[in-house]
């Protein structure tokens, strides 16, 4: 499990060329892919497309704010499992609903705060490293009591 995403079994690195295989687990149904990266220049970023399994595409840009921050923007597409769809049929709302704004938005709030606590760690900022890995838990958590 990434320190990111409760979800989030694994990302295996296949190849240099941006080959990647995924595995999650979301309340025991288990989804897989493989997908094709491609680094970005100009904007800086990366942009992706499954290759087999989970159906999805997507590009990640970051654009400087400043000397040590940026935003990230993301756009991303996900063909979802009829499984699912069979789940929520009639509710595409409460499914598109719980995606972005459970998922994705926390996942991404995750990955960030890992980004924060590893820098600050670096820095000797143990007191604001610490605080941010325990923020991440706490929302890890709160997710997975959201999934139950």
């Amino acid at each position: 499990m990434s320190r990111w995403s409760p979800w989030l079994n694994s990302v295996t690195y296949l190849d240099a060329a941006g080959l990647t295989e995924w595995n999650l687990n979301i309340k025991g149904v288990k989804f897989s892919w493989k997908a094709q990266s491609e680094v970005l220049q100009n904007p800086k970023g990366i942009k992706w497309k499954s290759i087999s399994g989970l159906r999805n595409s997507g590009v990640v840009e970051f654009q400087p704010v400043s000397a040590d921050s940026c935003l990230m923007n993301l756009k991303m597409s996900i063909i979802m499992p009829y499984v699912l769809v069979s789940l929520f049929q009639g509710m595409p709302s409460v499914v598109h609903d719980f995606l972005q704004n459970k998922l994705l938005k926390w996942s991404l709030e995750m990955f960030r705060d890992v980004v924060k606590a590893d820098l600050a760690l670096e820095r000797g900022d143990n007191e604001l490293g610490d605080a941010l890995f325990g923020a991440v838990e706490g929302r890890a958590n709160a997710l997975e009591e959201a999934l139950k």
